[in-house]
């Protein structure tokens, strides 16, 4: 399968976990993306790897690195990125 781009949502989380991480440790910040971005890529092997969940009556698979939840769909031999967050965050107020 192959690993479509990723959502606009899921874009703007990956901006916002830089910028938050960046103010500590700019290592830290680009070697946060570059892991996660590294999970995101195994799922062309491994698409199927991620847990079933429902979120706002949406299924989806989720995938975890460390503190991030990603949230991806399966769809006519894509992989659809639809959001990257930090656990802590309230899954509510999230766009999917």
């Amino acid at each position: 399968m192959r690993v479509t781009i990723l959502q606009l949502e899921a874009k703007e989380s990956l901006i916002q976990i830089k910028e938050y991480i960046i103010q500590d440790s700019v290592f830290y910040a680009n070697k946060t993306i570059e892991e996660i971005l590294k999970r995101i890529h195994n799922l062309e092997i491994f698409p199927y790897m991620g847990k079933q969940v429902e979120i706002k009556n949406k299924k989806m698979r989720q995938i975890i690195y460390k503190s991030y939840k990603i949230f991806y769909k399966l769809k006519f031999n894509r992989i659809y990125i639809l959001q990257i967050f930090h656990h802590s965050r309230d899954i509510s107020n999230l766009r999917f």
